[in-house]
């Protein structure tokens, strides 16, 4: 996590409406503060993360971000763009009083508490501090609109913490994957959420025309280049908004666990008490799962099926990409669509229909939904020549089949967090 150098947009428009949320009649003694993060695009590999297996996600140029200025008394002060409301919480009671400020916060602070928290229990030294709180990432679009805000709040915790906080660094007390590893726990605390480590991950990860290639189980990754000038990444937004605590994403997690565990001792009882321990859908291997799936339940041989499909496809995807076939590589995005569709179960009408919709313009070489699921958005490997094609198509048939209206951007993959000081 290196320091950027270009203040990205919402980080500017944070610092302008700082001085306008937190009027003060004292001058401030410190210069102006900002920190961001980004939002992820994942390439394929959706659902495998808490199941150990692989996931491609890059970075991208949305983020979320902080302005501010550092205060003496170990008080949290925000204010979000977004919701227009304040929030406030101490840092002297963690962790005894969490879940006391928690409940007393609004949903979108908890995860900064979250990371307070976890920061805390890492046996880290907090300064308290005062931001407008900023972000131009999709909130439920399945961008990972969270796990921004939670880097972010890492970032800026290291920021106004200066000298007790370092990340990333020669010699910093945390490592990025460190910081991935406190926000997600911070996710399962402020939201119900289990998720897996990928969204925190590709936040951390970030470089500028680079995918990273993450291996969920050791938690090693490895950047593979996904810049091609012909080509552009495109987010497509169905409009349509999922709370994942809401949805099936925590049903699909304890099935793919009772998956693993049926498979494990089937293969104790078949191969013997030597055969590896399975604890995850990730240690059982291609030859195995063809061996045993059909003693599993139906429903449950669907979703691990799909998982067992999906690590193959993410391995695959990362050939493709150093050889720059990325026809091929956009081949296996309708696979994996069709994949979280058919057997996962996560996709839902509009998603559909978009992907459907890409699936009929020349020059989309892939389409897939983005994220968890049941809403959300969808992510299109597009040749530049089609981009108007496209747009032209969504405009033209996405409102008409569903009432509602789609909002297409064009991203790019870009750098991980930052901090500057601005003054």
């Amino acid at each position: 996590m290196e320091q950027e150098k270009s203040l990205p947009g919402p980080a500017r428009e944070g610092a302008a409406k700082f001085a306008e949320v937190f009027q003060t009649e004292e001058p401030y003694a410190t210069p102006l503060r900002a920190a961001w993060a980004p939002g992820r695009v994942n390439l394929i590999g959706e659902h495998t993360d808490y199941n150990g297996g692989f996931v491609l996600p890059v970075a991208t140029d949305r983020v979320a971000a902080f302005a501010g200025r550092p205060r003496e008394d170990g008080i949290v002060r925000l204010w979000s763009a977004h919701f227009e409301e304040y929030a406030q919480f101490e840092l002297a009671e963690l962790p005894e009083s969490f879940e006391r400020q928690r409940k007393a916060l609004p949903g979108w602070a908890r995860y900064v508490l979250g990371v307070a928290n976890q920061l805390t229990l890492a046996d880290i030294s907090l300064t308290g501090f005062e931001a407008a709180v900023t972000g131009d990432v999709p909130l439920g679009g399945g961008m990972s609109s969270s796990a921004a805000l939670e880097v972010a709040s890492a970032e800026a915790f290291a920021c106004f913490s200066l000298g007790k906080l370092t990340i990333g660094e020669t010699g910093a007390l945390l490592t990025p994957m460190q910081v991935a590893g406190i926000c997600q726990i911070a996710e399962h605390i402020a939201s119900g959420v289990q998720c897996g480590i990928l969204d925190q991950a590709a936040s951390c990860l970030g470089k500028p025309g680079k995918a990273v290639l993450i291996d969920c189980r050791s938690l090693e990754y490895q950047y593979q280049p996904f810049e091609a000038p012909d080509l552009s990444l495109v987010v497509i937004d169905t409009s349509v908004r999922r709370e994942l605590a809401d949805s099936a994403y925590n049903e699909r997690r304890q099935q793919c666990e009772e998956a693993a565990r049926l498979l494990g001792e089937m293969i104790k009882q078949s191969e013997g008490e030597q055969s590896a321990t399975v604890t995850t859908l990730r240690d059982v291997s291609p030859e195995q799962f063809a061996r045993y799936a059909a003693q599993l339940p139906e429903i449950l041989r669907r979703r691990a099926g799909y998982v067992m499909a999906e690590n193959a496809r993410v391995l695959r995807e990362v050939e493709l990409l150093k050889q720059n076939d990325y026809v091929q590589a956009g081949e296996l995005l309708w696979r994996s669509h069709a994949g979280l569709r058919d057997e996962y179960e996560v996709s839902c009408m509009e998603l559909d229909t978009l992907v459907e919709i890409a699936s009929q313009v020349p020059g989309v070489l892939g389409a897939r939904m983005l994220g968890g699921g049941f809403g959300g958005c969808t992510v299109n490997i597009v040749r530049n020549e089609a981009l108007e094609s496209l747009r032209q198509a969504v405009e033209a048939q996405y409102e008409a089949r569903t009432g509602r209206q789609a909002v297409i951007d064009v991203c790019r993959p870009a750098g991980g967090p930052g901090y500057m000081t601005l003054e």
